[in-house]
């Protein structure tokens, strides 16, 4: 049977989060200092803290989190959390306004052509293609890309990420602009493309590229 803290970190990976604090934020918590006394072996998994953690991911069995017994994603929620809606056209076509949550955002997508079952990327929000050539060849035109919706201030400087604007949509990789409150938007691709600076507030949505399925 996994421990307190072993059951806190499998929700992590489950749910793609980049760390332990981001995990924290996307729960609601200020800041992550409940987990990291859970992880020393200090506090054990309240019911509270396990009320929300399932509030915010209600595929996770409340009694598996609180006791360890059971599985963590139980029957039913175990398939449906490994359908993804997949898009056959380029994720820099879709476009977001005033969403305020991840809810919101979602819905302002176009209906998916299909779902694909792929359990390897559990916890992304949507597939879909990119045919630009800006992040070649690391990321070759035509390839599947799997991504998560995440949080502003959850970006990992360096991190790959769709970014969705009314001034620029695209895949690129993201820097932090040393003026503060702007993000570089940085190419691998630097010979043809160019660096694109955005100020946070300008940002839409963003979702962080969990997997890339070169298609040959």
């Amino acid at each position: 049977m996994l421990d307190n803290w072993q059951r806190i970190e499998k929700v992590i990976k489950w749910a793609g989060a980049s760390s332990v604090s981001a995990f924290a934020r996307e729960i609601g918590l200020n800041r992550g200092e409940n987990l990291y006394q859970i992880k020393r072996g200090n506090n054990g998994i309240s019911r509270e803290l396990a009320e929300t953690i399932t509030g915010k991911y209600p595929a996770v069995s409340k009694a598996w989190l609180l006791t360890g017994e059971g599985d963590m994603l139980p029957g039913k929620a175990r398939k449906i959390k490994f359908d993804i809606p997949f898009y056959k056209s380029d994720a820099a076509e879709f476009a977001t306004s005033g969403a305020h949550s991840v809810e919101e955002l979602l819905s302002q997508l176009p209906e998916p052509e299909y779902y694909i079952s792929f359990p390897m990327m559990q916890g992304c929000h949507f597939a879909a293609f990119t045919f630009s050539e800006a992040m070649s060849p690391e990321i070759p035109a035509g390839s599947t890309l799997f991504f998560r919706h995440v949080p502003l201030e959850a970006i990992t400087p360096g991190g790959t990420y769709l970014v969705l604007s009314k001034k620029f949509n695209g895949v690129r990789r993201i820097r932090r602009d040393g003026s503060g409150g702007k993000v570089r938007l940085v190419p691998k691709n630097i010979d043809n493309f160019d660096e694109i600076t955005l100020s946070t507030g300008e940002i839409d949505g963003l979702f962080v590229v969990k997997g890339v399925l070169v298609n040959k």
